[in-house]
């Protein structure tokens, strides 16, 4: 739990939940919870839960959730001080998707990319306020790290269900649960995840009854929600499926006259299902209104094969609001209202996503050059 920051109330609610729905559960839950400067108690305390008890409990001091180390440890000494049948880790924080700017950074205005010549126009995790630091996508993929597999990754946290995202922690879990939107303060519904949740199940059952548990906790939300488990195991047939469309997508309209095929494209992605901000874009909405809007014969077999991939890689998905009704479970990053920042831009190139599937970054480049 990392609420160094303006969410320590909220952490504190869902702390004395996972203690009270302890009661009657047969899951061990060890809680990493490190607190912001507005509070009495300041340092991180970590702590096993079981039976609403807190049976053992250990002040670790002024720790830095943004340092990958932290994480790590955290995940590593729990596992070694309880092992256990089924690992889930949940990262309880804000969220900010791939955007991996740096928010403590003393900085007015943030420079935008492709500037000069051509003047064309927040995964960030765990933000520290005492350390002014925070987990970027990369870190976080060092963090998980470890030498247990993970069943269950989960982000408590906003916008933290995109492909990129998922790629990169690939290796670590089998299954990944996020928001694609902004998760609301409430959270997830720990009641029911510590006394009904099926531990015995595989780990893509288990990602199943937490997106059912979510929809239930948040059914009656005069807001939008989103949540969605996706199996990593797909994710490689994706990523090929993905590389190849995007390929196609970009020679088709770069045959036809440069201005019109353009302003195709933004039309598309200006009317696809968007996430808080217009760059995090549902991706397969996206591509089914890529093939039905456009019109390019050559690219309805890669788009169906996508989109067949995309079945397998969602789990499950479930959606409340009608502002979300065309989200489908995974988002991506396509910046296309406003021109993309050159600290994100650059920082995007780094993720192992940008490697498998150059062709989406080249689209995304043609699209502004």
């Amino acid at each position: 739990m990392a609420a160094d920051n303006d969410l320590d109330t909220f952490g504190e609610k869902d702390l004395e939940t996972i203690k009270s729905a302890s009661e009657e559960s047969d899951i061990t839950v060890v809680v990493q919870f490190d607190r912001n400067a507005f509070v009495d108690q300041t340092n991180t305390i970590r702590m096993a839960i079981r039976n609403t008890e807190v049976f053992e409990e250990e002040d670790l001091g002024e720790t830095n959730t943004g340092d990958p180390l932290v994480l790590r440890k955290f995940i590593e000494e729990s596992v070694k001080a309880y092992p256990c049948d089924k690992l889930i880790v949940i990262l309880w924080s804000h969220g900010s998707g791939v955007d991996d700017h740096d928010v403590y950074e003393k900085e007015i205005i943030r420079k935008r990319y492709f500037v000069p010549p051509t003047e064309i126009e927040e995964i960030a995790l765990g933000f520290d306020d005492t350390a002014e630091d925070f987990l970027d996508n990369l870190e976080l993929q060092k963090a998980l790290d470890v030498s247990v597999k993970i069943d269950v990754l989960g982000f408590d946290a906003c916008l933290m269900g995109m492909f990129e995202i998922l790629y990169q922690v690939k290796e670590q879990t089998s299954v990944m649960v996020a928001s694609q939107h902004l998760e609301p303060a409430s959270g997830w519904d720990y009641h029911k995840i510590l006394n009904e949740l099926d531990t015995s199940s595989t780990a893509s059952a288990m990602g199943k009854q937490l997106i059912a548990f979510h929809d239930e906790h948040h059914t009656h939300e005069r807001r939008d929600v989103t949540q969605s488990a996706l199996n990593t195991v797909a994710i490689e047939e994706v990523t090929q499926n993905l590389d190849i469309f995007a390929k196609i997508l970009r020679e088709e309209l770069k045959k036809s006259e440069l201005l019109e095929s353009r302003k195709d494209l933004e039309y598309t992605l200006r009317n696809s299902q968007f996430f808080n901000r217009r760059d995090y874009v549902d991706l397969v909405d996206f591509v089914q209104k890529v093939k039905s809007r456009l019109g390019l014969q050559a690219l309805d077999s890669p788009a169906n094969k996508l989109l067949a991939s995309l079945k397998e890689l969602v789990l499950a998905n479930h959606t409340i609001g009608y502002f979300m009704n065309d989200a489908n479970g995974v988002s991506i990053y396509f910046p296309n209202e406003s021109r993309p920042f050159k600290d994100t831009f650059e920082r995007y190139e780094q993720l192992d996503f940008v490697e498998a599937c150059p062709n989406w970054l080249k689209l995304i480049k043609w699209y502004w050059l």
